[in-house]
């Protein structure tokens, strides 16, 4: 612990004074993370205050579906870093990202019907994770021309970790170049500490924001896990085999951090549990999907619109049960919208995400959504259907089916796409 406090705590104070390039810290609530922090808090409260020039942002992750004692904990913390950092005048920002409403897990579950995630098709890390942070690490990037990221990763770890640490080193740093992110640079201070010096650190050393370290250390025995680190590129490891992730994850067989928690007294967490566990059970459940995939091409595809229907109950309803909020409005909305605009396997003609909302939440859940979905025309499309006698729900179809082939080169198929849309609505709407 004398070379801990010794070594690292200089070291990293030599790499702030080194250049202006802002710094990015990674912090995802688990104990390597937290150590790191508390070490760049310590660095800087034991600089001049005139050498404190340069910024630093420390950055969580929220994927809309973290376990929600740890998405608790995490949003507190970053409260209380942030109070702290302003009571001691450090050049700390503290901010928390999350995925665009378009590519969040329920959106893309139930909206559009991908099926649960697995270790071969594992669509929700770049959406969800590595997406949201990279923004705002190029945000930080397009404003001073590069940065640096520090990480609590080490080589302890895994032989894995071990080796993406060694990769891209820079001879004579202790920086190495970010794998995909451009004009960016990796500071891993931690990389040789031992998970028992983490621990003997975290236990022995004050939190300077005032976080009981204790606590932490209780959840993780709880859990039986360890952390999900925050994910900057998909070299970074999945966060399945118990750790700290979203409680949606479907990638392992079994969410041993979420059984740790529910056998230590959060009983609350097991009907959450159950719900996970019934979306990856009807995963490869054929009478569920499609038998053609969205390219067209034979075998496993979407999830049927019966099925995606079924998953919105579920989910409404163990809202309903746990009394936790787990899916937002503006994702409803987006569902409803995109249900609305079809695809090739089916369109929405009415308005199933208020049917649905009434059935599981009662009368007064649909008006105020029925409401705000009112609210969210688009009034240029509002007024040209107004203008020409055609109907929303008929633009969105066009509009989508449009989106849906923008992108490539040979644009086959699509006009006769626009005429099956065109066939399917009434006469006096398509003039």
């Amino acid at each position: 612990m004398r070379w801990a406090i010794d070594d690292i705590l200089p070291a990293i104070q030599r790499q702030y004074r080194e250049d202006k390039r802002p710094w990015i810290v990674g912090y995802s609530g688990g104990k390597d993370s937290t150590t790191l922090v508390q070490f760049v808090f310590h660095a800087l409260m034991k600089l001049p205050a005139p050498e404190r020039t340069k910024q630093v942002h420390i950055v969580s992750s929220d994927t809309l579906v973290e376990i929600p004692n740890v998405a608790r904990m995490v949003t507190e913390s970053l409260r209380k870093m942030q109070t702290a950092a302003n009571k001691l005048e450090l050049p700390i920002t503290t901010a928390l990202v999350k995925p665009q409403v378009d590519d969040t897990f329920f959106v893309n579950i139930i909206g559009r019907g991908y099926p649960s995630p697995n270790r071969w098709f594992r669509w929700c890390t770049e959406r969800m994770k590595i997406d949201p942070t990279s923004k705002y690490i190029l945000d930080v990037v397009s404003k001073h021309g590069e940065a640096i990221i520090l990480l609590g990763a080490r080589k302890d770890e895994s032989a894995t970790r071990a080796q993406v640490l060694s990769a891209y080193e820079i001879e004579g740093t202790v920086l190495r170049r970010h794998s995909t992110l451009p004009r960016c640079f990796v500071f891993a201070p931690l990389q040789d500490l031992t998970t028992q010096e983490v621990w003997f650190y975290l236990l022995g050393v004050k939190s300077p924001w005032g976080a009981d370290n204790r606590e932490l250390f209780a959840l993780y025995k709880r859990a039986e896990g360890g952390e999900c680190p925050l994910v900057i590129d998909e070299s970074t490891p999945s966060c399945g085999n118990s750790r700290f992730g979203c409680w949606t994850c479907t990638v392992v067989d079994r969410d041993k951090a979420m059984e740790g928690f529910i056998d230590s007294g959060d009983e609350h967490l097991q009907p959450m549990l159950d719900f996970r566990n019934w979306l990856r059970e009807i995963r490869d459940d054929a009478k569920l999907r499609e038998q053609q995939r969205k390219n067209g091409q034979q075998g496993l595809g979407p999830f049927k619109f019966k099925t995606r229907k079924e998953i919105l109950r579920r989910l409404l309803l163990l809202e309903k049960t746990t009394g936790q909020k787990l899916i937002t409005i503006d994702e409803l909305l987006l569902i409803q919208r995109i249900w609305q605009e079809g695809d090739r396997f089916s369109a929405d003609t009415g308005c199933s995400v208020a049917a649905i909302l009434r059935e599981t939440k009662g009368e007064s859940a649909m008006a105020s959504y029925l409401d705000l979905l009112e609210d969210s025309v688009d009034p240029v499309l509002e007024r040209i259907c107004t203008e020409h006698n055609l109907t929303p729900e008929l633009l969105q179809r066009l509009r989508a089916a449009e989106e849906r082939v923008a992108h490539l080169q040979r644009r086959e198929g699509i006009f006769h796409e626009i005429d099956d849309i065109l066939d399917s609505v009434p006469a006096a709407a398509a003039r």
